[in-house]
């Protein structure tokens, strides 16, 4: 999913999750219609990856406890105490991620890649048919960066792999295993969707943004750069004296 700021990709991810409501129309998610279906059964179908600011875990907490966090929807596991099975099923998780020998270690002394990669094995845990990815990579260095998407690259290689949404501002983030882009302007509308080729091309992304846009593929990603419309003037000319 790409747009604007503003244009509603966050708030389109709460309503999925059933964390806010439409004040009107209908959210349908995975088969369910929000409202007649508990809200408690669809989350544990929903697995979501946003931003390391929104997770304050239990500074205690090792890479493995920090991801068996995600079996009781908790930050920390002060009050709960994982089975043998969990255990297990997180180290699995956590050898898929490449991070097996870290974890043991405390969650806050790992990188920010590293955590970010936690976060997907917490997500994964309960099975979910669903994950909701929000500007993962935001706060990620260049290897960091590259190191995330390959492992969502690696992860949409697997059978049971679910199905996936990312919000990202920046389209060399969208992996080349995309189906389907989602493109909102300002105001919330969409303005297309279709496949990467479809979707991310210069007159679309333009129109979405208010800014003459320039798109190159390039190995299946796509890179965009924004141009200098032709009526930008930062300062006034001055006039020589």
């Amino acid at each position: 999913m790409v747009g604007p700021n503003g244009s509603g990709k966050s708030t389109l991810l709460r309503m999925i999750t059933g964390y806010l409501w439409p004040t009107r129309g209908t959210v349908e998610v995975l088969g369910h219609h929000l409202g007649e279906y508990p809200v408690a059964e669809l989350r544990r179908s929903v697995g979501v990856v946003e931003a390391l600011s929104v997770y304050p875990f239990d500074e205690t907490l090792t890479a493995e406890q920090a991801v068996c966090t995600g079996f009781f929807g908790k930050l920390t596991l002060a009050y709960d105490r994982p089975t043998s099975r969990q255990m297990a099923r997180a180290n699995r998780l956590l050898a898929a991620l490449r991070l097996a020998p870290l974890h043991r270690q405390r969650l806050v002394t790992l990188s920010t890649g590293e955590k970010m990669r936690v976060l997907i094995g917490r997500a994964l845990v309960q099975q979910p048919r669903l994950l909701l990815f929000d500007e993962p990579t935001a706060g990620l260095d260049l290897p960091a960066r590259e190191t995330f998407l390959a492992t969502l690259q690696q992860l949409r290689a697997t059978p049971a792999a679910p199905a996936w949404v990312m919000i990202t501002h920046h389209l060399e983030e969208i992996p080349p295993s995309t189906t389907q882009v989602l493109l909102l302007g300002r105001r919330g509308t969409v303005e297309a969707s279709g496949s990467p080729g479809q979707v991310l091309t210069d007159q679309l992304l333009s129109k979405a943004f208010q800014w003459p846009i320039g798109v190159q593929e390039k190995g299946g990603r796509y890179f965009a750069h924004a141009r200098r419309p032709p009526c930008l003037e930062l300062l006034p000319s001055r006039k020589p004296y």
